[in-house]
């Protein structure tokens, strides 16, 4: 009996303790994957990309097979930035007027641009929260939409089932799952035959996901784990840039950015190499070659929304 209550007073310390350091930025390397930065530099990149891949989608945010005409609350998990709610706000003519309710969640509030935005159209906070842990009752069954975007480098493939739950949790009956995200093919180039620098591309961060134990297909998971849960009308679509001309320009941007982002990590992930500016310095060789490459192909980017409703019964 002693060592239970010993156990779960320890297990509490050690939640609020997780908490605290999440909230000054910081993670222990065996409890969080995340294969990019989090500093100024990478959450300017994280906003200058949030366009790009909503013109990918269709140009909106809400995907629009989602109903948006009763939308009253909504939640952007793992959120960076909070750019994503933000366009929400911003968005011409997009969203009902009756006030939204709007909360972003993050494992840490390093990239926080405020810490809430109140006013007579909405009400938008953000907080510190794992996705992985279940989330305090007050926001379980609060929300008609929740959405999540590019966790494929950052959740770990055996925390896909139980964050699918707490997401789960999280919507009113009726409520809508949009998760946004894409496996290793990502990104390529459109071409008669794969070229071996491309491939090879592919093939580092391919090794880096399995070596970190992260889910190489995410798309396919999170569409598997949402109808086992219980969600109502699941579809994952694909779309990619191949047929999308006045998407090109950006495409290349972005697969630079996204890269110079992902490979240090990646290679040091893999043993390729050792120290990061190592790894620094190899990444803006394959960079610079890439971008040379991209002059004379099209760039293919490729992204699924896995789409969700919650039984309205449940």
């Amino acid at each position: 009996m002693m060592i239970g209550i010993i156990h779960t007073l320890l297990l509490r310390l050690w939640c609020r303790v997780r908490k605290i350091l999440a909230r000054i930025g910081l993670a222990f390397p065996d409890e969080e994957v995340y294969l990019l930065d989090r500093n100024p530099k990478e959450a300017a990149r994280l906003n200058s990309q949030h366009n790009f891949l909503v013109d990918l989608i269709g140009g909106r945010p809400v995907h629009p097979v989602i109903p948006t005409e009763n939308l009253t609350a909504v939640a952007d998990v793992a959120t960076g930035t909070g750019i994503w709610l933000s366009s929400l706000i911003t968005a011409p003519k997009a969203y009902p007027a009756n006030r939204l309710y709007l909360h972003g969640f993050d494992i840490s509030s390093t990239q926080f641009p405020l810490s809430k935005d109140i006013t007579p159209s909405h009400e938008l906070h953000l907080s510190v929260h794992d996705a992985r842990d279940r989330f305090p009752p007050e926001h379980r069954g609060r929300y008609d939409l929740v959405h999540l975007r590019l966790l494929v480098g950052a959740l770990k493939e055996v925390d896909y089932p139980r964050t699918m739950r707490n997401i789960y949790e999280l919507l009113k009956p009726g409520g809508y799952l949009q998760w946004d995200d894409c496996d290793t093919t990502a990104f390529s180039t459109a071409e008669s035959s794969p070229d071996p620098f491309i491939s090879c591309l592919q093939e580092t961060i391919a090794s880096a996901a399995v070596n970190l134990g992260l889910c190489p297909m995410a798309p396919m998971l999170i569409e598997k784990l949402a109808n086992n849960i219980g969600f109502e009308d699941v579809s994952r679509q694909s779309y990619n840039t191949i047929d999308k001309p006045y998407l090109h320009d950006a495409a290349r941007t972005w697969l630079v950015q996204v890269l110079r982002s992902l490979l240090p990590k990646s290679m040091l992930g893999t043993g390729e190499a050792t120290e990061e500016s190592v790894a620094v310095e190899r990444t803006e060789k394959l960079v610079g070659k890439l971008q040379r490459h991209c002059q004379n192909v099209v760039p293919v980017v490729n992204l699924h929304v896995v789409i969700g409703k919650k039984p309205i019964s449940s």
